[in-house]
């Protein structure tokens, strides 16, 4: 039984708040399609509304749960195909 890493329930959980992580998904999406002249734009824009430090942190922790959550999967991964019988491993 895998018991899940406190911290990434916490970051979870502070993301899963307002659908946070799927603005934050959707934004990154919106910057990567943009041009630069866009890019600017938007920059221009958030700071204006005073979010630049805000949203900075949200793209941090957002990047850091991404970073924790695919360890997880590649760990559980590692761990099945160990406990393969072609793998040598216990059934």
């Amino acid at each position: 039984m895998v018991i899940p890493n406190p911290e990434l329930s916490q970051l979870r959980a502070a993301l899963a708040d307002e659908g946070k992580l799927d603005v934050l998904t959707a934004q990154a999406e919106a910057w990567l399609a943009a041009t630069t002249g866009e890019r600017g734009d938007i920059v221009a824009d958030v700071d204006q509304r005073g979010g630049m430090v805000r949203l900075l942190h949200g793209l941090a922790l957002a990047a850091t749960y991404h970073e924790w959550s695919a360890s997880m999967f590649r760990e559980v991964v590692d761990q099945i195909k160990a406990a393969l019988p072609s793998s040598g491993g216990a059934r």
